[in-house]
């Protein structure tokens, strides 16, 4: 969760981010990164900023505030709950303001999630 390349990972194919290579090797909190979204990879968007607010190793979460173009705010906690020594629950919990265009974006929101959800079950069947 704290590796920036296993954001790269689980978003790949759907959304990119220009200079992704140089993003440190592991987030920090605190720090900010700003980035230019990359639609299916190649598509250029908007420069978007994500900000570490928190993240607590020991509970498993991280929180970001994240914004950028059409959506200014864009906060995102995630959260990963054991439920025994090999599976657990990953929830993310997302609050979008896009003013007229929210309801888009959180369609969009739906899609991404999803997709991300299926890339997390596709690594850890990698790393297993």
């Amino acid at each position: 969760m704290k590796k920036s390349s296993t954001l790269v990972f689980v978003t790949k194919g759907l959304l990119g981010f220009a200079g992704a290579r140089q993003f440190p090797s592991e987030w920090q909190q605190g720090a900010t990164q700003s980035t230019r979204l990359l639609f299916f990879g190649f598509i250029p968007a908007w420069r978007h900023s994500l900000t570490f607010r928190t993240i607590n190793e020991a509970e498993m979460l991280m929180y970001t505030d994240e914004g950028g173009g059409l959506v200014p705010v864009w906060k995102h906690a995630i959260k990963v709950v054991p439920t025994d020594d090999r599976s657990c629950v990953y929830e993310d919990d997302v609050e979008i303001q896009a003013g007229l265009l929210t309801v888009f974006v959180w369609l969009y929101a739906q899609i991404f999630y999803r997709y991300r959800h299926l890339r997390w079950q596709l690594l850890l069947r990698r790393l297993a």
